[in-house]
């Protein structure tokens, strides 16, 4: 297990200060007002605007600002970079597999000066009982592989195969490892394709994780909805509140709707 610990800046390491711009094949993406500077390959995997929209639903509707929270599989560090930096969360670990996406995010942190709100983990969350003891999280976040094994065309890219497909990280993985961390009556916070909303619930009712809250993210307020976000409660009694739908695109598909577009203008 490797370890990123918060410090001071005159303790960054060296090769870290660095190594805080764009290198060969990447770029530095700016989002949220300029407030999150983003180091991403250009040919590897990158973030979308799902991890946005759970990050926002995670404070909006889960009151996550209170209590420690993790980021399962962090990638490039999206998810705690727009936590700490735009909705004032200071108490977030983000565990990723990929060496190559945690040294990104690694850089990501102290790009963004998130080193006192953020602590990486270099780690596999199918073995978060060896790393984390139980019970120690108030709130857990995932943006998971949204495709099976032998569904849909695997990326040459490995950072991509991994992160689009269930290769190291099955659905089932998810709910396991959000029980294990979380306090009981603790939340998990999920985006995951509409179309196997019946599979997640299922999963999530088998680790004692029950449904709290959804909403329904539909790419046109006339189309139907292609994702969902999701709030589940350790040990929670059945209960669901469904949310206002999330519309991606106004008439104009090239145009955010005023909601989204807040989140990443």
């Amino acid at each position: 297990m490797r370890l990123l610990t918060r410090g001071l800046p005159e303790e960054w390491p060296r090769r870290v200060r660095l190594e805080l711009q764009a290198g060969p094949g990447e770029t530095l993406d700016s989002i949220c007002g300029g407030a999150v500077q983003v180091l991403q390959r250009r040919l590897g995997y990158r973030f979308t605007l799902d991890p946005l929209m759970l990050a926002h639903f995670t404070v909006q509707e889960g009151g996550a600002p209170r209590g420690r929270l993790m980021d399962l599989g962090t990638g490039c560090g999206i998810i705690p970079l727009v936590l700490a930096r735009r909705l004032g969360l200071e108490d977030i670990t983000a565990l990723e597999l990929q060496p190559g996406l945690f040294s990104l995010a690694e850089r990501n942190v102290y790009l963004n000066s998130c080193e006192r709100a953020v602590t990486l983990v270099h780690g596999d969350l199918r073995r978060v009982e060896e790393q984390f003891p139980g019970g120690r999280f108030s709130h857990v976040v995932c943006n998971p592989p949204y495709r099976a094994r032998a569904t849909g065309r695997t990326s040459a890219s490995e950072e991509k195969a991994l992160a689009r497909h269930e290769i190291t990280c099955e659905l089932k993985d998810v709910p396991r490892a959000a029980a294990h961390l979380l306090e009981p009556r603790g939340g998990l916070f999920l985006v995951y394709p509409s179309s196997r909303f019946s599979e997640l619930v299922s999963v999530l009712r088998a680790h004692e994780l029950e449904p709290r809250t959804v909403r329904w993210i539909h790419p046109r307020g006339d189309r139907p909805a292609k994702l969902v976000l999701l709030h589940a409660v350790k040990g929670g009694r059945a209960d669901l509140m469904v949310l206002p739908p999330l519309v991606v695109h106004a008439d104009d598909e090239h145009a955010f709707t005023a909601e989204v577009r807040a989140m990443v203008v």
